[in-house]
């Protein structure tokens, strides 16, 4: 109980900790290279290692539906779970380019048709969906003068730091970040096993607390700094890297067999959220607790679906 809760405080701290360093390095980055901070989010917050590792390995053991979970349920997660918390916490100003919403929604149809295409994610389609990715954030990288001037509104930016030292804040923060999730789970792990909870929930909550701990600190460091697009470009960059990089790549070591379940529940579910998200993105100024709270509720509502499924 002891280790448990030393575990749990532990990884908290941590991931506080690295949240702010990350952030301090995206900044830091930005300004040194003359990027935006929406684009510096979007590349480095927005990769995903931990899930393209899990997702690789469920798929050359040839678990494609573990493979293809961790795409879509993780994109769930962010966009409704991640995005609702991250909101209620800190009301975020929309200062994100309209070239970001745009290349967030043109990963949607590919995505849709290589998954509805024939019940099949094949290599071909994979390394389609690999280019997809690198072109749609090379667009970005290209665009990223254009929308400069979003790192000048306010927030606080060093003039012309270190670029060694900006890198390496940057991944040291993320890095952090990702350790402090793992003590988190060990932690949780530890203090459910000590009251018998049932292996059903375990997982539930470990998964989720640690996901949501980690996204939830990468957008809320940045936005209580007065740098809310670097929240923004972490939704953005995720998006993009899990249904076109990530599942590419995972698809050019297996090809994936898409369940029917996907088809018919997951799949449409996450394309509903993605383009909830996006809309509320392009109209409104600024997003708070009611739009956190809805958030919030698609994914708890998605988390009851899936238990119905489960006992379908």
């Amino acid at each position: 109980m002891l280790l448990g809760s030393l575990l749990l405080v532990g990884g908290i701290v941590l991931v506080l900790w690295g949240a702010e360093r990350f952030t301090d390095g995206a900044i830091r980055t930005a300004t040194r290279f003359g990027l935006s901070t929406f684009y510096v989010g979007a590349l480095v917050s927005g990769f995903e290692p931990e899930n393209l590792v899990t997702g690789v390995t469920a798929s050359a053991e040839r678990l494609p539906q573990i493979a293809l979970g961790t795409v879509i349920g993780s994109a769930i997660f962010l966009l409704t779970g991640g995005l609702g918390a991250a909101l209620l916490l800190v009301p975020m100003d929309v200062r994100i380019p309209r070239e970001g919403i745009v290349g967030m929604v043109a990963t949607l149809l590919p995505f849709a048709v290589v998954v509805w295409n024939d019940g099949v994610v094949s290599r071909s389609e994979g390394a389609l969906l690999v280019l997809l990715a690198v072109g749609v954030m090379f667009w970005l990288y290209r665009r990223s003068p254009v929308f400069l001037g979003a790192l000048k509104e306010g927030g606080d930016a060093p003039a012309r730091p270190s670029g060694a030292r900006a890198v390496g804040l940057l991944f040291v923060g993320a890095a952090v970040m990702v350790a402090g999730a793992e003590l988190v789970v060990h932690g949780v792990r530890i203090l459910l096993d000590t009251v018998r909870l049932s292996q059903m929930f375990l997982g539930m909550a470990v998964v989720g607390l640690g996901e949501s701990l980690e996204e939830t600190a990468r957008m809320v460091a940045p936005a209580r700094r007065g740098h809310p697009e670097l929240a923004w470009g972490n939704v953005v960059g995720t998006v993009v890297t899990l249904l076109a990089f990530n599942l590419g790549v995972i698809a050019l070591v297996q090809p994936v067999v898409v369940d029917p379940l996907v088809l018919r529940f997951h799949a449409p579910y996450l394309l509903g959220c993605t383009i909830f998200v996006a809309v509320a993105l392009w109209w409104a100024s600024r997003l708070g607790r009611p739009m956190g709270s809805a958030l919030v509720a698609l994914y708890l509502l998605y988390l009851g679906l899936n238990l119905v499924h489960m006992w379908d």
